[in-house]
């Protein structure tokens, strides 16, 4: 698995997540603990694009592309970007804001950066 590189890309549709931790746990079934990270990692990550950002409206999109090293692997999800200013939503704290702490915890980086195509979040796990 050196050095491989795969992207997809999906609608910005609720059904997108299950098929992006299918997606990863199809590609790394080589390394059942790698695929567990990268999953939970990529369910959080779509989420949050379909939640707080563009990705969610009608036509959105969410890109996802995996890189494999032999000694690190790079999951990096770019959502359609920022959304127009909403109505204020009623969030069920106890039910939200911890995708991103648990990707922190199972990755030894994380980071994210706005890019031409909207907004991309990353995770790195060392092997």
């Amino acid at each position: 698995m050196d050095g491989r590189v795969w992207r997809v890309d999906v609608p910005g549709v609720t059904g997108a997540v299950p098929l992006l931790r299918c997606w990863v746990r199809l590609l790394l079934a080589e390394d059942a603990e790698l695929a567990e990270a990268v999953e939970l990692i990529v369910s959080e990550y779509g989420t949050n694009a379909l939640w707080h950002s563009a990705s969610g409206a009608p036509g959105g999109r969410i890109g996802v592309e995996l890189r494999v090293g032999c000694q690190q692997t790079r999951l990096t999800v770019v959502d359609d970007g920022p959304v127009p200013a909403r109505a204020a939503e009623e969030v069920d704290p106890a039910e939200h804001g911890r995708g991103l702490i648990l990707a922190a915890a199972y990755a030894e980086e994380t980071g994210q950066y706005d890019c031409a195509d909207g907004h991309a979040v990353w995770a790195l796990i060392s092997r």
